[in-house]
């Protein structure tokens, strides 16, 4: 893998907010393609530095970003998610050189929200 892959900031195709049984609050990120390491690290980074979201942990495995330990209760949980995403595709774009913004796609079609 070369340094342009593990930089890259992937496309995001869906974002899930759902309860869990335990009282917690869960979301599950899609992405178009399985993100390098670089933005693994941004975005843990950026979780951490979120207010509310600091006691949330990621996990990502494939395509598929798990984000688990939000506090219940906490409204605008999506806005805040989307905002962690666009935080962290900041922190990686200007090191491929480029700051493209993500291409826009109906709210209907990249955010499912159970909440």
């Amino acid at each position: 893998m070369g340094s342009t892959e593990t930089s890259r900031a992937p496309r995001i195709l869906r974002v899930e907010v759902m309860p869990l049984d335990c009282g917690e609050t869960a979301v599950v990120v899609e992405l178009a393609s399985p993100p390098g390491r670089a933005w693994e690290k941004a975005l843990k980074r950026v979780i951490s530095e979120t207010e509310g979201l600091e006691s949330a942990q990621s996990r990502c495995d494939g395509r598929f970003v798990y984000i688990i330990g939000i506090e219940p209760g906490g409204r605008g949980t999506l806005h805040r998610v989307n905002q962690v995403l666009a935080a962290t595709h900041e922190r990686i774009a200007p090191r491929n050189g480029h700051s493209m913004p993500m291409p826009q796609q109906p709210a209907g079609a990249m955010v499912n929200a159970s909440l």
